[in-house]
């Protein structure tokens, strides 16, 4: 399934998660504009990181979003050209081109970099979670998420596994 993200939450009211130190991916992102079409649809970062938006045709394109999360508007740029926002509040932030409306994206923001896309068999694994009690969701931005509770603790595995209601035809991706 594609565009589908899988990410830990913390139990309790603090987010300790948070400041664990993982890969720098979750810090940083990218999102090309490839044959008038945002390439990855969906990127999950972890709050904080910054995304670059180059534009890889050979048209001009207008990066925007009026989510709640994070708007902004980037104004048009020809190919060549790459501009960047930064994502300090959690949430999902769809992004759109003003140019061609058929073009749209989504900007997963996380509290911690816990989270990952399954591969093309629909396996996945976060590696190096601290012991202790999560619930863990599987989110698709077609689908009411679904979240279980697991327990993490050292050389034991931890598995769960999702059946996400995504609508008929969406499951192959955008």
């Amino acid at each position: 399934m594609k565009n589908l993200v899988i990410y830990l939450e913390a139990s309790g009211s603090s987010d300790a998660l948070a400041s664990t130190a993982r890969a720098d991916s979750a810090r940083h992102g990218r999102i090309p504009q490839i044959e008038e079409r945002f390439t990855p649809h969906v990127l999950p970062v972890m709050q904080g990181a910054t995304v670059d938006f180059p534009n890889e045709d050979d048209v001009f394109h207008n990066v925007f979003s009026l989510s709640s999360a994070k708007a902004f508007d980037l104004g048009r740029y020809p190919r060549g050209s790459s501009k960047s926002v930064t994502f300090n509040r959690t949430g999902t932030v769809q992004v759109f081109c003003h140019i061609h409306g058929d073009m749209s994206a989504v900007v997963l923001v996380l509290p911690n970099p816990y989270f990952v896309s399954p591969d093309a068999s629909g396996h996945y694994t976060l590696d190096g979670v601290p012991e202790g009690d999560y619930t863990i969701v599987g989110w698709h931005e077609r689908a009411r998420a679904v979240s279980k509770r697991i327990h993490v603790s050292a050389g034991h595995p931890a598995t769960a596994d999702f059946n996400i209601p995504v609508p008929p035809g969406e499951a192959a991706g955008h």
